[in-house]
């Protein structure tokens, strides 16, 4: 089923596994269901993510009624000796947060950081073209999925016509050996394969999934990729892998889920350093100098 206009709050509550959850499950069983009970813990990182999000994808006038009902902005308590707000860390700050309902903190140096951010994508020629050709945001949808069956959920960042993509701040170097890493590391392409397949299972025929990745420092460098075909197979392969983890985890009553290694297996040192071809064989080197010695020896 497709939503549109959803708001966050309610996608929240729409039945089914999300990329979010699945990743740590690809995983393993116990990485997957330690992830899923661990407290979830913001971070400036995160929060300027969420509102270059909304400002690229739903506008200035969305975003700043989102931040009115989300966020503080100021009103900060001001230590009269210093003339300056209290830090953060401060018992006064912290009783002040308190009776604000602990809302999350933004302040005027961060949203002027990120409205650089906004900026450096929408006047992006490649990504403002991208974006024009996607006039769907922040789509909420939910499907059975065709491998497992079981329930899943996605909120997709765009989606035009045969076009789908995903937004993400990078807070490194943008570099094509950057960009891979981040996509490996942080499971984007098991993310970007899942979504492709949610929209398709609705009905919208996804051929291209693409990503526009932002530098969230320095010089705010942009950068726009269409996701190739072996990525995304390694992906929809890896959140197959994830969802067979969680049912696995699920039908364990055990404290103690199978981690990452249930079973016994070869290791040994990094293979770069087996077989090098300048790597001087001293067994063989020493058979020869003992057969040099005896020739000479005779």
């Amino acid at each position: 089923m497709i939503y549109n206009n959803l708001p966050f709050a309610k996608y929240l509550k729409l039945p089914g596994l999300n990329a979010s959850k699945l990743k740590p499950y690809s995983i393993s069983p116990r990485f997957g269901y330690y992830k899923e009970h661990k407290e979830f813990e913001t971070s400036e990182a995160m929060t300027t993510g969420t509102l270059v999000h909304s400002y690229v994808l739903e506008g200035a006038e969305a975003t700043k009624k989102m931040i009115k009902d989300n966020y503080i902005t100021s009103g900060f308590p001001i230590n009269k000796s210093t003339g300056k707000p209290y830090g953060q860390d401060s018992k006064k700050f912290k009783d002040w947060h308190t009776e604000q309902g602990n809302k999350e903190i933004v302040t005027e140096i961060q949203l002027a950081h990120v409205k650089k951010i906004t900026r450096a994508v929408t006047s992006h020629s490649k990504s403002k073209g991208i974006l024009a050709l996607s006039p769907n945001r922040e789509t909420a949808i939910t499907w059975t999925c065709e491998y497992t069956g079981m329930p899943c959920k996605a909120m997709v960042d765009f989606n035009g016509g045969i076009i789908a993509g995903d937004l993400k701040t990078f807070g490194k170097q943008l570099t094509r050996n950057s960009i891979e890493r981040e996509i490996l590391d942080r499971q984007y392409h098991l993310q970007f394969s899942f979504y492709q397949d949610g929209l398709i299972a609705n009905g919208i025929n996804i051929q291209e999934f693409y990503a526009i990745f932002v530098q969230s420092k320095d010089d705010y460098d942009v950068g726009c990729f269409r996701i190739n075909d072996a990525t995304m197979d390694k992906g929809r392969n890896d959140y197959i892998k994830a969802i067979y983890n969680y049912q696995k985890a699920t039908d364990d009553q055990s404290e103690f889920k199978d981690g990452l290694f249930p079973e016994i297996e070869s290791i040994g040192i990094p293979s770069y350093h087996l077989n090098r071809d300048d790597e001087i064989d001293y067994e063989e080197k020493l058979i020869i100098e003992q057969m040099l010695g005896e020739v000479c020896a005779k």
